[in-house]
């Protein structure tokens, strides 16, 4: 997220004070820190941070908080996505400082957040495109910018760990069908940017290549008519084969474990 999330009404207080559980300032190597509050101190959580953030080019003085919480995202089949289940983290464009709160995914959600950190976000509409067919019942949060940061940061993810993107995209389309299926019949309503993190990622993933070339369009208009003829055919294709797809128990992790 590239904002704190609303979910934490004291969660992370209560685990930083919890029995057990120590603060630990490391100065990296590369030049960045890290605030880690964790029951066990591992060194290689230091050494995987340094080594990210030398990859990713952050200045000096780049700062991780990390709360190594063992907290899953997990949803049941007549579950729905919420910041609580879904989010891990957040910042604010243009930062020299990020916070992970979860063990389950943390490098991959260090990479999400120094894109925003970084500023290296696109620019996207506040609102669906009338072509992607929503109504005036559904209720999805402006942050749609968050689909090429997610898909961004799982193709960065992938290259880190030399996982081939075709077994990404994959994990992509089975979230994004699952989550449509429990939607069928009523309103969209979010309270994160379920959306954005899981299906417009997914209808965009199939184009990355030609994102990559071309970006996101020069102009508003450019923008308007990529994201319309890019996303309305696959997400009219994902709505028809979640018809039939029976929602089940699945992990809201972005990358497959």
């Amino acid at each position: 997220m590239s904002q704190p999330n609303r979910w934490d009404k004291g969660e992370l207080a209560k685990f930083q004070v919890a029995s057990g559980v120590k603060g630990y300032a490391v100065d990296l190597l590369g030049g960045g820190k890290l605030v880690l509050f964790t029951e066990h101190y591992d060194p290689r959580i230091a050494r995987e941070t340094d080594a990210l953030l030398q990859w990713l080019g952050t200045p000096k003085g780049f700062t991780v908080n990390l709360w190594w919480r063992d907290d899953p995202r997990r949803i049941a089949a007549n579950e729905w996505p919420t910041a609580r289940t879904v989010n891990g983290g957040w910042t604010y464009q243009n930062s020299n400082t990020i916070v992970v709160y979860r063990s389950e995914e943390w490098d991959r959600v260090l990479i999400h957040e120094v894109i925003h950190a970084m500023g290296w976000d696109w620019e996207m509409p506040a609102k669906p495109l009338a072509c992607w067919k929503f109504t005036d019942a559904d209720t999805l949060q402006p942050a749609l910018f968050e689909a090429w940061t997610e898909l961004y940061a799982e193709w960065l993810w992938c290259a880190w760990h030399n996982v081939p993107w075709n077994k990404q995209y994959e994990w992509q389309l089975y979230q994004a069908k699952q989550i449509l299926a429990r939607q069928k019949t009523t309103a969209w309503v979010e309270e994160t940017n379920v959306f954005a993190y899981y299906v417009l990622k997914a209808v965009l993933s199939p184009h990355i290549g030609f994102l990559w070339i071309y970006g996101n369009g020069r102009t508003t208009e450019e923008r308007y008519t990529m994201l319309c003829s890019l996303v309305q055919p696959e997400l009219d294709k994902l709505r028809e084969e979640a018809r039939s797809i029976k929602p089940e128990a699945m992990s809201l992790r972005m990358t497959k474990g």
